[in-house]
């Protein structure tokens, strides 16, 4: 960039590529997907980056960051672009000791202060009383 000249960058797209985001747009379950296939459409539209950015709230890295992915993806299939990267999200902090979680919600009758201090006493595992809540539920415990 330079003064106030800004570089445009936009996408073109095949046909077959806009028919498959156009698809995934309409189709996909995930939100994600979904979002992504428009930024995608949009940029084949002409809309700036920055319009974009601003018309989904996120930030001109981001937008950048999914074109650059999508230019550079070669033979890989659109959601593997599109889609959220295995690993990300909070890792459970309770699944080293999740088979011993049954035993102790017996003995404690559903006591969960005692379980989170022997948890953290004997395993070194500390969490919420929320977090362990929702573990148990999830779990149908």
């Amino acid at each position: 960039m330079f003064g106030n000249q800004m570089t445009m960058r936009y996408l073109r797209l095949t046909e077959e590529e806009k028919l498959e985001l156009e698809l995934l747009y309409k189709n996909s379950p995930n939100s994600v997907v979904r979002e992504r296939s428009l930024m995608l459409l949009f940029s084949n539209n002409g809309l700036c980056v920055n319009d974009i950015s601003l018309f989904f709230n996120h930030t001109r890295h981001t937008v950048s960051k999914l074109l650059s992915a999508w230019e550079n993806r070669g033979d890989t299939p659109a959601t593997s672009v599109l889609s959220v990267k295995k690993g990300r999200g909070a890792k459970v902090k309770l699944q080293p000791v999740a088979a011993l979680l049954p035993e102790l919600v017996e003995k404690h009758s559903r006591n969960l202060k005692p379980i989170l201090a022997r948890l953290e006493k004997e395993y070194g595992v500390k969490v919420s009383k929320q977090t362990l809540q929702n573990f148990l539920k999830g779990t149908g415990l």
